[in-house]
C-alpha cells in the first residue's frame, strides 16, 4: 500500500510538474511572438493636428467662406488657391479647392477634426455639395488618402475625378498590418445616391466603408513616361454596418505577394482595380498601370479610408467613419 500511494503520489507530482511546464511555455512563446512586434505611428495619424482652409467662394455664389480641413501640422489658412503639402506630409482629403468656368467654390464638411478625449479623431461622412450657379451637384465621400490632389479641381474632376488625385506617396519600409480605432454608422438601406449625371438620382446597393493599403513596387518608361507597378502588398476591410462603440487598436493584416489563390481573396482586391494617378518626372500626370504581383522592395504606399466605397459621385448621404491612431504594425527580426 505504501509503494502503490507513493507511485500515485508520482504520477501526480508528474502531471502537475508537466502542466506548469506547458503553460510556462506557452505563456514564453506568446510573451516572445508580442516582443517581436512593433508599433510605429504614422506621419500625424494620431489626428490631433490639423491644416484649416478658409476658402472664400466667389460673389456669384454668395460669398461665403467654407472652412477645408486635412491633415497636418498645425496651421491656418485664409487665402484662396492651391493647396500644396509640406515634403513631410503624406496625407491628402476629399475635401478641396475648385474651380469651375472661372467660378471659386470648395468642396467641404466631408473630413473634419472632433473632439476625442484629450485629443481629437477624423469624422469622415458622405455629403452632397451644390453649386447652384452651374447646376451642378456633387455626392462626396469623406476620405482621407496618402498621395495629394492637383489643386484647383475643374470640371475634369467632375468626370474622371481619379485624374485629380497624385495617389501614394514613396515608402520602403515591411509592415504585417496597419493598426488603427474606429467606429462607423452605417445605414442599412439598398438605396444609394448618385450625382455623376450633375443630378442627385437614387440608384440600388449598399454603401459601405472602406480602409485599404496598397504597397507598390514602381517605375517609370523613361520613353513613354507611363508609370508602372507591381503589387507587393494589399490589406483591404470593408465596414458594412454600424459600429457604434470604438474598437481600439483594430489590425488589418497585410498580405504580401500574390494573394490571388487565398481563401480569402476578393475581386476587389485585384490589381486596377483602383484607377491611380501620378505624377511621373517630367511632372505630368499619367495613369499608374498594375501589371503583376510580386515580392518587391516596395517603393510606394497608397492609403485610402473613406466612408463609402460605392465609387466617385455614388454613396449613401449621411453614412459616417470615425478613425484615430493610425499606426504601422511590424515584426521585429
Amino acid at each position: 500500500m505504501q509503494l502503490d500511494s507513493l507511485h500515485r503520489l508520482s504520477v501526480r507530482h508528474y502531471i502537475i510538474c508537466r502542466t506548469l511546464f506547458l503553460s510556462l511555455a506557452i505563456w514564453c512563446t506568446t510573451d516572445s511572438i508580442v516582443a517581436k512586434e512593433r508599433v510605429e505611428p504614422i506621419a500625424f495619424g494620431n489626428m490631433n493636428q490639423w491644416i484649416v482652409r478658409h476658402i472664400k467662394e466667389s460673389k456669384l455664389l454668395g460669398g461665403k467662406t467654407k472652412v477645408l480641413y486635412t491633415l497636418g501640422a498645425n496651421d491656418t489658412i485664409r487665402t484662396n488657391g492651391a493647396y500644396v503639402a509640406a515634403p513631410d506630409n503624406p496625407w491628402g482629403s476629399s475635401d478641396t479647392y475648385a474651380r469651375f468656368m472661372g467660378i471659386e467654390t470648395a468642396t467641404a464638411g466631408s473630413v473634419c477634426p472632433e473632439k476625442r478625449g484629450k485629443g481629437y479623431c477624423c469624422k469622415l461622412t458622405n455629403v452632397i455639395s451644390h453649386i447652384d450657379l452651374v447646376k451642378i451637384d456633387a455626392m462626396v465621400s469623406g476620405t482621407i488618402y496618402m498621395g495629394h490632389a492637383v489643386e484647383p479641381l475643374g470640371l475634369l474632376a467632375k468626370t474622371r475625378p481619379y485624374t485629380a488625385i497624385d495617389f501614394g506617396v514613396p515608402f520602403d519600409k515591411h509592415p504585417i498590418a496597419l493598426m488603427l480605432d474606429y467606429k462607423a454608422k452605417i445605414s442599412e438601406s439598398n438605396v444609394i445616391t448618385t450625382t455623376v449625371n450633375n443630378k442627385i438620382e437614387e440608384v440600388e446597393g449598399h454603401d459601405c466603408a472602406v480602409i485599404y493599403v496598397y504597397l507598390q513596387y514602381r517605375w517609370e518608361d523613361k520613353k513613354t513616361g507611363k508609370i508602372y507597378a507591381r503589387r507587393v502588398g494589399t490589406a483591404y476591410e470593408i465596414i458594412s454596418q454600424s459600429i457604434p462603440e470604438w474598437i481600439n487598436n483594430h489590425q488589418i493584416p497585410i498580405r504580401w505577394g500574390n494573394i490571388t489563390d487565398s481563401p480569402d481573396f476578393h475581386e476587389y482586391e485585384d490589381l486596377n482595380q483602383t484607377r491611380m494617378m501620378s505624377r511621373n518626372s517630367q511632372g505630368d500626370m499619367v495613369e499608374v498601370e498594375e501589371v503583376g504581383w510580386s515580392l518587391d522592395e516596395p517603393t510606394h504606399v497608397v492609403m485610402y479610408i473613406s466612408s463609402s466605397n460605392s465609387g466617385p459621385f455614388r454613396a449613401h448621404e449621411g453614412n459616417t467613419l470615425w478613425v484615430d491612431n493610425l499606426r504601422w504594425v511590424y515584426k521585429e527580426k
